[in-house]
């Protein structure tokens, strides 16, 4: 869609652990486009969430650092700035609707109440009617009821919404939704996923999900941005990666979900465990998981490599097959 509006270099993340320094972000970049929607999807443990709060300073300082990397916003590296200005941005221009949201609200106060505190804090009209329009922005019926309800009174759904409609109080330029549909009924996921592909429509609000499911990505989203081991491994639009992955993780991710939405009685389940810190090596970080290893996979890690406007970290011969490699994994 054009100019970014956010642009993340070599972002590198350690936390120490039983007195050792394990870094989980090993060399994260990414553009975020303005008035577009971005999945980063991975596995748990991939680095997806890492990646982002270490960006607003959202990282616990007593166990997490930032060893590298750029973050620039308007000009300017989010990861050199202090905390009060890191604050300033925070809700009003870069905002973040957290995984949980029963537990990232105030259990004490109001929706009407924390959201008018947060439009207070950052000197922006706090009428009540604003509220109310934001409350109604997220389809929360009868928002003069919700605006006086606290956050165990309302439903699953109902806090999520109300967790979104935090984020959006401020109409930021870019809202960063952690896991948005892990907290309600299957029923409700599409009228969530919705929710954001509105908000993008009517304010150009640019939107980064992150998630662990396909479905939801390919649902709402322009962009991919592929995670694992704590690295990008692949990245394009959601449908040049539907039609035709590059990287075997992609592959395989794309194959669990057809299998999901099929009618076979066996599905289809990608093999090993996912990749943690304590097993980093200087490896393609797929490799002991990959169908198509060869020996070249294991002497470092691949370097992201551009292929007609897509990217993808593999050196295996295997990502120039194409529409071989999807006919390969499938009739395997």
């Amino acid at each position: 869609m054009g100019e970014d509006l956010l642009r993340i270099r070599d972002l590198r993340v350690s936390f120490r652990t039983a007195g050792t320094k394990l870094q989980v972000i090993r060399g994260f970049s990414a553009d975020i486009g303005k008035g577009e929607i971005t999945g980063v999807l991975g596995e748990s443990g991939s680095g997806k969430t890492v990646s982002f709060n270490s960006l607003l300073g959202l990282i616990d300082e007593d166990t997490g650092s930032i060893d590298s990397g750029e973050a620039v916003y308007r000009g300017k590296n989010l990861l050199g700035m202090k905390e009060r200005e890191l604050r300033a941005i925070r809700g009003r221009l870069i905002s973040y609707v957290f995984q949980n949201p029963a537990q990232a609200m105030n259990p004490y106060r109001s929706v009407g109440n924390q959201m008018t505190q947060i439009l207070r804090v950052h000197g922006m009209n706090h009428a009540r009617s604003n509220v109310l329009d934001t409350l109604r922005d997220v389809g929360l019926d009868r928002p003069e009821l919700v605006y006086d309800m606290y956050p165990f009174q309302l439903s699953g759904g109902q806090n999520q919404r109300a967790m979104i409609a935090l984020g959006i109080v401020l109409r930021p330029e870019l809202l960063i939704a952690d896991e948005p549909t892990s907290f309600v009924d299957t029923s409700l996921r599409k009228r969530i996923l919705d929710l954001f592909t509105e908000i993008n429509a009517k304010y150009r609000t640019s939107i980064v999900i992150i998630t662990h499911d396909f479905d939801v990505a390919r649902h709402v989203c322009h962009k991919l941005i592929i995670m694992y081991g704590g690295l990008v491994v692949e990245e394009g639009s959601v449908d040049e990666i539907m039609s035709s992955p590059l990287h075997p993780y992609t592959e395989e991710l794309i194959n669990c979900t057809r299998s999901l939405n099929s009618n076979e009685k066996e599905l289809y389940s990608l093999q090993g465990m996912p990749l943690g810190p304590h097993d980093f090596e200087d490896e393609c970080p797929f490799s002991r998981r990959c169908r198509y290893r060869e020996e070249i996979c294991t002497r470092k890690i691949p370097d992201i490599i551009d292929r007609a406007g897509r990217k993808v970290r593999c050196i295996n011969r295997i990502v120039d097959a194409g529409p071989q490699l999807r006919q390969r994994s499938r009739s395997a």
